[in-house]
């Protein structure tokens, strides 16, 4: 039976099946072939590359409104990589047809993975610049920053801890002693407040200045 969604004010008639999926559940591994397409309809979902030792790598995150594991839909390869949930979550699946048929019928869909495609385009390249020519603080800063803008909060309000540190070392490139070192210069220097379940941006300024000058 098909369903009617609306995610962030637009119509989404293509989805079929909603489930539930828990913390850390594989939705569908990298280098595997897709069996559909899913809307992250409530949550937050992180995709994952698995480099050569076997280790998971977080290569963005995911939240409510998005669409992953289109790429193997549109090329018919395996997935470049995985999605995991990052809290318990309900994705709903695009049912098993051509894509090109689906987009015939419905625009919104189809304009809304077009947006899609064209941002992801935009944050590799971004990630690229950040990775390649910014140093380790630089780094840090950009993704409590990018955390911040995906859960949708201010500065001075919580948020919480999704990744950890060992996740965040590998996805800028680095041990996970140094972002240990990183947060707790970015707490000395009044930049953060955190524990063990939540953090708290209380100079964003400072933060995006870490970002831009290092």
């Amino acid at each position: 039976m098909e369903i009617t969604t609306e995610i962030n004010g637009q119509i989404f008639t293509s989805f079929d099946k909603c489930s539930m999926y828990r913390t850390g559940e594989v939705i569908y591994d990298a280098n595997s072939k897709a069996k559909t397409a899913y809307l992250v309809k409530k949550g937050m979902v992180k995709l994952f590359s698995v480099g050569a030792k076997g280790t998971k790598q977080i290569v963005r995150m995911v939240r409510e409104g998005e669409i992953v594991g289109y790429y193997s839909q549109f090329t018919d390869e395996p997935e470049v990589t995985g999605c995991e949930c990052m809290v318990n979550s309900v994705l709903c699946e695009l049912p098993e047809r051509n894509l090109q048929e689906v987009f015939k019928t419905d625009s919104n869909l189809a304009f809304t993975m077009l947006q899609r495609a064209c941002s992801e385009m935009k944050e590799t390249c971004n990630s690229i610049i950040t990775m390649s020519q910014k140093t380790v603080r630089a780094r840090a800063a950009s993704i409590l920053l990018k955390q911040m803008e995906l859960f949708e909060v201010e500065e001075g309000h919580e948020f919480p801890v999704r990744i950890s540190r060992t996740d965040m070392a590998s996805w800028i490139g680095t041990s996970k002693e140094s972002v240990s070192r990183t947060l707790n210069d970015f707490l000395r220097e009044g930049l953060i407040e955190m524990n063990k379940e939540t953090i708290k941006i209380t100079h964003l300024k400072g933060l995006k200045r870490v970002c831009i000058i290092s």
